[in-house]
């Protein structure tokens, strides 16, 4: 096995429950878990693996794996998948909507499921070599794709993107076998990139007429805090509304305010929360609602620690 991918190449069956830390699939520091059903990941091409699975998770699904810089394509039939990369909010793919997962450097992941889960997913796994050994002859159409391996990791959802739904779903399906089933494999992988890398290109085309410094980004992060303070976006979703990877946006943040964007959030609030009691129009019980918090006595503990005394005093 390559050092490019933890996940071998293999075809299993679960006709019973099957413990997947013994079903050889991955090397991995963990995997928890039983599941019915099948799976498959095959070499179409050196350092290019097309993967499917049709699973059934009998117990709690925890896998804890480094992936190395890679590209990851997934598309989900129906049911759910989602993971966690170095620590950040988790990566939910959504069926019938395409995803892809880019790593500029090995980073450790953890896949979560609950018990009954379902998960039938199809897609790909290309190596940044092997994008680049495709662009050897000058030819930059996939160099997008090589943009999603920069900055740390990157995870982007295409809802709109019905081309490579297609390809992937007729991979799946795969009507031949033999010789031409491999041809036509190959063949589909192929146009998958092709046809991601021309959606990612008139996007990044689209947001080149007016390119955005990272104290831009910063700042525009804190605007969405700020008018959302009482249900904020996620990190990951003003990653995805500013156009930038997660891992970025938490890093520039914290260097242009000197905080984290948790820390200016939480700090923010109380700010906020202050000010509305100054103005003597609402209980200590509506300012925390309207600032985010679940109840009034984690407003309060966090009011005191931040002011040294309780809201009740203003």
């Amino acid at each position: 096995m390559s050092n490019w991918t933890p996940y071998r190449d293999t075809e299993l069956y679960f006709d019973t429950p099957q413990a997947l830390g013994t079903s050889n699939i991955l090397a991995a520091q963990e995997v928890c878990g039983s599941a019915i059903g099948h799976y498959l990941a095959r070499s179409v091409r050196p350092e290019m693996q097309y993967f499917e699975c049709n699973l059934v998770f009998t117990e709690p699904l925890r896998i804890h794996k480094v992936l190395p810089e890679s590209l990851c394509i997934v598309h989900v039939i129906d049911g759910q998948w989602s993971h966690s990369v170095d620590g950040a909010d988790p990566n939910i793919y959504r069926p019938q909507t395409p995803a892809v997962l880019g790593l500029s450097e090995p980073m450790e992941t953890i896949d979560i499921l609950p018990p009954g889960s379902h998960a039938r997913l199809c897609g790909l796994r290309v190596s940044r070599s092997f994008i680049q050994s495709l662009m050897e002859d000058g030819d930059c159409t996939l160099q997008p794709l090589l943009a999603l391996q920069k900055d740390g990791s990157q995870f982007i959802d295409l809802p709109n993107c019905k081309a490579v739904s297609s390809l992937l779903e007729r991979l799946y399906q795969r009507p031949y076998h033999g010789a031409l089933g491999r041809l036509h494999e190959e063949s589909l992988t192929l146009a998958v990139l092709v046809e991601l890398a021309v959606y990612l290109g008139v996007d990044t085309v689209r947001s080149a007429d007016s390119p955005k410094t990272h104290r831009d980004l910063a700042h525009e992060a804190r605007r969405l805090l700020d008018d959302n303070i009482g249900q904020p976006p996620s990190s990951l979703e003003m990653a995805r509304r500013l156009e930038v990877g997660e891992t970025t946006l938490r890093r520039i943040f914290k260097q242009e305010f000197g905080r984290s964007m948790l820390h200016y959030l939480r700090d923010r609030r109380l700010e906020v929360g202050r000010q509305m009691l100054r103005e003597r129009k609402w209980q200590v019980a509506q300012v925390a609602y309207r600032m985010g918090y679940s109840n009034a006595a984690n407003f309060t503990h966090a009011y005191k620690a931040r002011f040294g005394y309780p809201p009740g005093l203003e």
